[in-house]
């Protein structure tokens, strides 16, 4: 039984503990001996607890079973998922920006390329017994700049014999004919919005200059009049005690069930920047506050790297399962990875698109998905291991031979919200929570 023990202070002195199952979803707050007995109990002993501590374990279900956990090979890469990073154009100029959009010379992706890849996926998930693939229009700039290409490889996944899910990543700054076509032919979108008019207009300005606000609300509030299938996907920076009013901002204009928050603490274009602990606890403290403003509008606001109730087996399924192609026609590991510049880049090169070929270069895609694995694996007495399972490789790897096993203040910021969730639901749950976990992926 995967049992971890999280001391509730740093002092030695300290006689409360969390007891937390992560992989049945259990959590309660124990004293100093109840830790060490559940710890002895999840090893398989055979103890006895005293009567009134055995009545209390069996009655909170301390004895279930793990369930089954998925496991991730980097032996076998049939992806059923084709991921088309459309284009490097974007007319905004975000000031986080990890693909520098919008600097470098246009460059779209092909339509005979995205066909390529839909066929890879569609025939993987045909030969595994699946009745559908996924096809996702993705960023390196604004994918509906790549217009036609996105309309045409559309048509055609829907001419596959078997069903295509189609989604799009985007700003939202559409024509209106646009919009009724997105919202006529695609099946889910993600909406890049980063709270109020000011927070908006500082953090994703127009390549203008001007505030991008008003575009991309108007295009949210058709979504919501249509009833259309969208989240959305703030980025917050400093100064972090915005985050709040942000969430209570868009929990108020619009009706998007679940909006997912990451911090930015570059801020630059091209890349991640690495907090320090003071800067991760000022966005913890803030994302813990802005939880509080979703809930209160039973909106659901969620970090990937702190998700209650995930058990993946990886931070994120896109090395296993998608095939991630750019506009030069190279295969990479990751959706943020879009060209050279990225820090991630030579590491993230998995192959090419060679004609209607899709060449795949194994040893490359082994080589990472080994470092992941090792990373994960030193993580494996971290409370977080079955929920952030290493996290985000881009946004964690540093370089340098062991740059896969750097610890910095994203470890930090993940255990301390987690730690902080679990808290608050043994508070609601009157002692105990009980939250079943599910599998998926957490970006």
């Amino acid at each position: 039984m995967e049992t971890y023990v999280i001391p509730m202070s740093e002092s030695t002195d300290s006689d409360k503990y969390i007891i937390f199952r992560p992989l049945t979803g259990l959590a309660f707050v124990g004293n100093r001996a109840m830790a060490e007995l559940s710890t002895v109990l999840s090893k398989g002993a055979p103890v006895l607890p005293e009567q009134e501590v055995g009545e209390f374990l069996e009655a909170i279900d301390f004895y279930k079973p793990d369930p089954p956990t998925l496991s991730f090979s980097d032996t076998v890469f049939h992806p059923t998922t084709a991921v088309l990073l459309m284009t490097n154009r974007c007319q905004l100029r975000c000031i986080y920006c990890y693909a520098s959009s919008g600097e470098f010379s246009p460059k779209d992706l092909s339509s005979a390329l995205g066909y390529t890849a839909i066929d890879y996926a569609c025939q993987n998930a045909q030969e595994m017994g699946r009745s559908e693939f996924e096809v996702s229009f993705h960023g390196g700039g604004e994918p509906t700049l790549a217009w036609k290409t996105i309309q045409e490889c559309t048509a055609y996944a829907r001419e596959k014999p078997i069903k295509a899910k189609i989604s799009l990543t985007s700003n939202g700054i559409w024509s209106s004919a646009q919009l009724d076509w997105i919202t006529s032919n695609l099946d889910g979108l993600t909406l890049s919005i980063d709270g109020g008019s000011s927070t908006q207009g500082r953090q994703r300005p127009l390549s203008s200059g001007g505030n991008s606000s008003a575009l991309v609300m108007s295009t949210a509030k058709e979504l919501d009049g249509r009833n259309f299938n969208y989240g959305i996907r703030m980025t917050a920076t400093e100064p972090w005690s915005n985050l709040p009013e942000d969430v209570r901002f868009l929990v108020e204009e619009t009706r998007c069930p679940t909006i997912q928050v990451e911090p930015a603490f570059n801020p630059r274009r091209g890349g991640h920047g690495q907090p320090d602990e003071m800067e991760a606890l000022a966005f913890a403290e803030a994302f813990l506050e802005a939880i509080e403003v979703a809930n209160q509008s039973n909106r659901i606001l969620f970090y990937s790297g702190a998700r209650l109730g995930m058990s993946p087996g990886t931070f994120c399924t896109a090395p296993y399962g998608a095939l991630i192609v750019n506009a030069e026609g190279e295969l990479v590991s990751c959706y943020e990875v879009t060209n050279a510049t990225h820090p991630m880049a030579k590491l993230s090169a998995i192959g090419r698109i060679a004609g209607e070929e899709v060449i795949v270069d194994q040893a490359a895609r082994s080589y990472l998905l080994n470092l992941i694995a090792e990373r994960r694996e030193a993580c494996r007495d971290c409370f977080i291991y079955w929920s952030c399972a290493g996290g985000c490789y881009s946004r964690m790897f540093g370089t340098g031979p062991e740059g896969h096993q750097i610890r910095e203040g994203r470890c930090y910021l993940n255990r301390y919200i987690t730690q902080q969730l679990l808290l608050k639901g043994i508070a609601d749950g009157n002692g105990v929570l009980y939250s079943p976990p599910r599998s998926g992926c957490n970006c």
